[in-house]
């Protein structure tokens, strides 16, 4: 790798899981970046939608609709009751990261925004780990082939189960598709814990819940970031390594020792491999229970953080990322794509969970030398 290419990961940092993230920094001294540090647009990529969000994006430019993206949560109302489980994955294409066609099955592609019509690629199974949530997908495109990692996750617990705050269990899929829009899921999850933690005699020293990947192909091997729950820090961030097939039995690999995160206080985590220098911005006061949060790193496993990402003026937060490196006008740009949360920063009371549009962030990427 060059010496200015870098590894860069966002995530979301939220109050009630990352205190620890809160209590490092003092209102006056948190790293937040300037209002110039990304190039924003007041135009909506996905719109119309009940709840979704956690857009992937990757391109494939030997196609007309180069850019794909997969995303997810519920359509045209709250839960997708038309399908099994809660969550479901949904796809759509592009020409120049602009104007959106969202997959509408056997009526084609949607090109309204009319979320009545879209239709999911993947959602719940009948299997114990896979029968409530698909969700977070990230897709890498290898070898002619579409592989993906996703979340899954059990029903709820209808006992409380000692160290699972989300009274679930939660794991990581695999599937594999021809298309990107009929996809065979993996025969076992990618990630899940031993026996013995998903059903723990105490809390003490507990760490699971693998959630939310970030999949990358490299140097002959997968590697997989994640999020997990920490009984110390919350949700933290961990890592992966895979030699073997993709899907082959226990083929992903924990590579360092859950007790010690990779970032801890770090949900939802997205890598991708960049050339550019960190930014750092100035301290900021304003709202903070909720933000996305840049990282870089050398190698992806020693992590410095750049510094959080206010929202649209016009969203309560902006949250869930995904990156995407991409040449568009002449240039090499690092997009940010999200989704904004609904509601009003200035009045708690009007706070809405849910989100409403799918938008995209970018700023030039900058390299700065050769090795």
């Amino acid at each position: 790798m060059g010496a200015c290419e870098r590894y860069w990961g966002t995530s979301l940092a939220v109050t009630l899981v990352a205190l620890a993230v809160v209590q490092a920094y003092a209102a006056d001294e948190r790293p937040v970046q300037p209002p110039g540090a990304w190039q924003r647009s007041d135009e909506s990529l996905v719109w119309g939608f009940a709840n979704m969000y956690q857009p992937c994006v990757r391109e494939l430019p030997n196609e007309v609709y180069r850019y794909k993206m997969w995303f997810f949560g519920w359509a045209s109302a709250d839960m997708n009751p038309d399908y099994p489980g809660c969550d479901a994955i949904f796809h759509a294409r592009s020409k120049d990261l602009k104007a959106w066609e969202i997959y509408a099955g056997e009526d084609g592609w949607d090109t309204s925004m009319n979320p009545k019509v879209w239709a999911p690629v993947m959602w719940p199974d009948q299997k114990f780990y896979d029968e409530w949530h698909n969700g977070d997908p990230s897709v890498v495109y290898h070898n002619s082939r579409y592989y993906m990692a996703f979340s899954s996750t059990s029903k709820t617990f209808t006992e409380p189960v000692k160290g699972h705050p989300n009274k679930m269990l939660l794991c990581i899929m695999g599937a594999v598709s021809n298309d990107g829009i009929h996809w065979t899921k993996t025969a076992q999850p990618l990630l899940i814990e031993p026996e013995e933690a998903q059903h723990p005699e105490t809390d003490e020293g507990w760490a699971g819940d693998f959630n939310r990947p970030s999949l990358m192909w490299e140097d002959g091997k997968w590697r997989l970031w994640f999020d997990y729950w920490h009984p110390q820090y919350g949700v933290s961030m961990g890592y992966a390594e895979n030699t073997d097939e993709f899907a082959a039995p226990n083929g992903f690999k924990v590579m360092h020792d859950l007790a010690e995160p990779l970032l801890p206080c770090w949900p939802n985590p997205e890598v991708v491999r960049v050339g550019y220098p960190p930014k750092v911005g100035g301290p900021d006061a304003g709202w903070a229970s909720r933000a996305l949060c840049e990282a870089v790193s050398d190698d992806g496993l020693h992590w410095d953080v750049v510094g959080f990402i206010g929202p649209d003026p016009d969203a309560a937060a902006c949250h869930v990322p995904q990156a995407l490196v991409t040449r568009v006008e002449g240039k090499e740009w690092l997009y940010l794509f999200y989704a904004t949360q609904r509601g009003r920063r200035d009045q708690q009371d009007l706070y809405d969970y849910r989100y409403d549009r799918i938008k995209a962030m970018r700023r030039p990427v900058e390299l700065t030398g050769k090795e």
